[in-house]
């Protein structure tokens, strides 16, 4: 059985060299007599049999603890670590979540695997992002929605609990602002809540809008702090290599990766905050579409509703009194051309009120005449919609540009510390350059190159990401607002066939009653 330990300075220091730095790296800072602990910002405590935690007050620069997979029961100590934003305590023996009221700057935290079934003491956490709480033993759904006080939580792993089998939809419309749920992307069709086609407020229903749903938060994919990180050195073997060159541009690169996270953070909020406003103003609009719509559509069935009482039909004596089945809030123009087609089979002659076809043609304009002013109101409210979007669009590229700039002055930055300490180092013949630079970059001269390459590189990355989020963000805007102009064109189209097959039923109808009526004054 593995033997328990206890956090110690040489167990950090070993930790370090071994997880966070080259062999040539972790060479020298091993031969150091006084060992700077204070260029420690990440560290792997992982798989060490740890009981307890404690000693961490070495490393009061800490961003990233990770303490995975040890024999921890206990939460403590580590009101020390004022700068930690990441912080990872899965599968352990933990059973409550507590002492974590220090660490403010806390954005990532794992307790996954752990004996939790209660979601407390996180109040102070309110930077949260990212929360990592899977096979542990949460049996109340309503622990679950204690996360929704973190107005920053975009990622959560919640599987392999009782409260949260089955119940991924529940969650996503609980989380409105999450992007990923147990691993997966939360996707425009989770989101989007199906208007039915016979909707009460719509004569011929509303279509759910197509494409701009799709690519609604498309743009958001790939921003989202170190995954745009990821996203500059995907592949980039040089660039990993070159980061490890010395103390000074570890250090360096360090702060180049916090501070393009950062950046990347601040345009992925700027960009989710402002796809809530034009959420809002979308649900607002709908809203308000709808109302004038089955207003509409109510004054039109009132219309329908007045010439069918003119036209309503008694049954003979030995049979019931014929039901036009017209109710006001419930019957469309389609059911009206059904009765009508019914009515046909049990005219009766004994009561017949003649309408004429000029009263039939004054029905049908005035059906015609709100459903052209029904496109007109509708199209204006689209127009003035497509201002707002328009300005809302404009003021989000505006955001763009100086988040955008600042990225590529800290590629900037972190390229010239590089490219500086390459070049006195490549120029001294007597400086010992480490064997995997020259094995993997061929000579000494050439790592300048490759660092002048990287930044290059990393400069047209963030340049094609703006162009792309440019352009994503501006097709979005124009697939919405042509979705909405497609719907309502497709809307009026529709009911000027229903008001044409009315029409028609209604004409034959009166011709069926004037041969009728013919009929029975010459035979009797």
């Amino acid at each position: 059985m593995n033997q328990s330990q206890v956090i110690s300075s040489e167990i950090i220091k070993k930790s370090y060299l071994k997880h966070e730095c080259s062999k040539e790296v972790a060479l020298i800072l091993s031969l150091e007599q006084e060992f700077d602990w204070l260029i420690i910002t990440k560290l792997n405590l992982s798989l060490l049999n740890i009981v307890h935690i404690v000693g961490l007050r070495l490393v009061t620069n800490l961003q990233c603890l990770t303490l995975s997979h040890n024999k921890i029961k206990k939460i403590e100590n580590l009101d020390c670590l004022m700068k930690l934003e990441e912080l990872n305590l899965s599968y352990n023996r933990i059973t409550t979540i507590e002492n974590l009221d220090h660490l403010t700057k806390l954005n990532v935290l794992s307790l996954s695997g752990n004996y939790i079934s209660e979601l407390k003491n996180l109040d102070n956490s309110s930077q949260l992002q990212a929360f990592y709480i899977s096979h542990n033993e949460i049996i109340d759904i309503n622990q679950i929605f204690y996360l929704k006080r973190f107005k920053y939580l975009q990622c959560m792993e919640l599987s392999n609990n009782p409260a949260t089998d089955n119940n991924r939809q529940l969650i996503v419309d609980q989380f409105p602002k999450l992007i990923y749920l147990d691993n997966k992307y939360i996707t425009a069709e989770e989101r989007s809540l199906p208007v039915e086609p016979n909707d009460e407020y719509s004569l011929v229903g509303s279509k759910v809008l197509a494409e701009s749903n799709i690519i609604h938060k498309a743009f958001l994919n790939e921003n989202d702090g170190i995954t745009f990180f990821n996203y500059l050195y995907y592949e980039d073997v040089d660039g990993e290599l070159l980061s490890k060159w010395n103390s000074t541009v570890k250090v360096a690169f360090e702060k180049y990766k916090k501070q393009i996270t950062d950046s990347a953070m601040e345009l992925f909020n700027t960009s989710l905050q402002k796809l809530t406003v034009r959420d809002e103003m979308f649900s607002k609009f709908k809203m308000s579409h709808n109302r004038f719509e089955r207003k509409l559509t109510y004054k039109s069935r009132d219309i329908l509703k007045e010439f069918e009482e003119r036209r309503r039909i008694r049954m003979a004596p030995s049979s019931q009194e014929q039901s036009s089945d017209f109710d006001s809030n419930e019957t469309s123009i389609s059911q009206d051309s059904d009765n009508v087609e019914h009515s046909n089979e049990q005219i009766s002659i004994e009561s017949f009120i003649p309408v004429s076809e000029s009263d039939i043609i004054a029905l049908k304009m005035k059906l015609h005449e709100k459903n052209n002013y029904m496109n007109k109101s509708i199209t204006d409210m689209i127009s003035k919609y497509t201002n707002f979007v328009e300005e809302e669009l404009k003021s989000f590229l505006e955001l763009l540009v100086p988040i955008f700039f600042n990225m590529r002055e800290i590629v900037s930055t972190y390229s010239e510390i590089l490219s500086e300490n390459i070049r006195l180092a490549v120029n001294n013949p007597i400086k010992v350059i480490p064997k995997e630079f020259i094995n993997h970059f061929g000579d000494r001269f050439s790592i300048n190159d490759a660092a002048v390459k990287m930044s290059d590189k990393h400069m047209e990355m963030i340049y094609k990401r703006e162009e792309k989020l440019n352009s994503d963000a501006k097709k979005w805007a124009e697939q919405l607002i042509k979705d909405l102009k497609n719907s309502e064109k497709q809307r009026f189209w529709m009911v000027f066939e229903e008001i044409t097959k009315y029409y028609d039923n209604v004409s034959s109808w009166l011709k069926a009653s004037e041969e009728l009526y013919i009929l029975d004054k010459l035979y009797n």
